[in-house]
């Protein structure tokens, strides 16, 4: 598309090259030449003059605009191309982050440095996309989040969108697309080393684990024991548990439900929450809420903030 600089451009430039053609054939049409043996020669030696002139500055048009399309174009290639390079830099850094399962200061920094490269060449859906991927990309520890594949593979398919790799799909094909990234991330879990979990028996081993990381306090461990009770206590046939070093995965029917994280000093989250509704009678509480990717997080800071919104955790659970 042209500039709005380049179109306001041609638009003088082509009324002033039209009024002095309108003008000119005016005269031509009005005025009466004085009787000369060279008149009709003059007239047509003026009229082919006029004519060539035109096609001159049709022709000027044309290459005007053909000029202005082709910089646009060569200007979205090397954009393109730059979008490219900065989306296979991403997952090769991410790759090179999550080796270790853990995200280092420096790391930190070079994150911050690629999020600057975002916002100057991306839409801002992609921006977006990515600003919630590294802001659950690791918990206060600086440990790799258990939802690091899905979460990446959000980003990579928005990314696909910026880079309009594919023209619009149709309702078929973006489920195909969804499915495909289910496996993605099953595939991801099952071969990558920091996808891999460790799943404990019982809730004592997944706390022991926790003060050997030093990712747990007593305040967070008694708040996470007492929710565990009560939510095992008050579940129904359909409800299990499993622990990992990181959370408690509540299950429903053998599909994850929702999740429990400790901190060492900001109390709990609930997440993988979805149902709205749920959501927003959860706010009457005063809970803290944050929507993330697909889901909701909710913040427990103490005990007590959870007692308040317990049987409304138990009801959804249970629905």
């Amino acid at each position: 598309m042209l500039s709005k600089q380049m179109k306001n451009q041609v638009k003088i430039w082509g009324f002033v090259i039209a009024a002095i053609y309108v003008v000119c054939f005016a005269f031509l049409a009005v005025h009466k030449f004085q009787i000369w043996i060279l008149s009709p020669f003059v007239e047509s030696l003026i009229a082919v003059i006029m004519g060539a002139g035109a096609s001159a500055i049709i022709v000027g048009i044309i290459l005007v605009f053909q000029s202005a399309i082709q910089a646009e174009q060569e200007k979205k290639q090397e954009v393109f191309k730059a979008k490219m390079k900065l989306y296979s830099l991403i997952i090769d850094k991410m790759e090179a982050i999550s080796k270790d399962d853990k995200i280092s200061e420096t790391e930190d920094k070079e994150i911050i440095s690629i999020l600057a490269k975002i916002g100057l060449l991306s839409n801002p859906k992609t921006f977006e996309q990515f600003n919630n991927f590294i802001i659950n990309l690791k918990d206060e520890e600086g440990n790799i989040s258990d939802n690091y594949a899905s979460l990446l593979l959000d980003f990579i398919g928005s990314a696909r969108d910026d880079l309009e790799v594919q023209e619009a799909m149709t309702i078929e094909q973006e489920e195909k697309l969804k499915k495909i990234k289910k496996e993605s991330i099953k595939v991801a879990e099952s071969l990558s080393k920091p996808y891999q979990k460790t799943v404990f028996n019982d809730i004592d081993s997944m706390i022991k684990c926790l003060y050997e990381k030093s990712k747990i306090s007593e305040k967070t461990e008694e708040m996470i024991r007492y929710i565990f009770n009560y939510l095992k206590e008050n579940k129904n046939d359909k409800i299990t548990f499993k622990f990992s070093p990181s959370l408690i995965s509540v299950k429903k029917d053998e599909r994850n439900f929702l999740g429990i994280t400790s901190t060492k000093t900001k109390g709990i989250y609930i997440e993988h929450i979805q149902d709205r509704d749920g959501i927003q009678y959860l706010k009457k509480f005063g809970l803290e809420i944050s929507p993330k990717s697909n889901f909701f997080q909710v913040k427990i800071p103490d005990l007590s903030e959870f007692k308040k919104c317990q049987d409304a955790i138990v009801d959804y659970m249970n629905k």
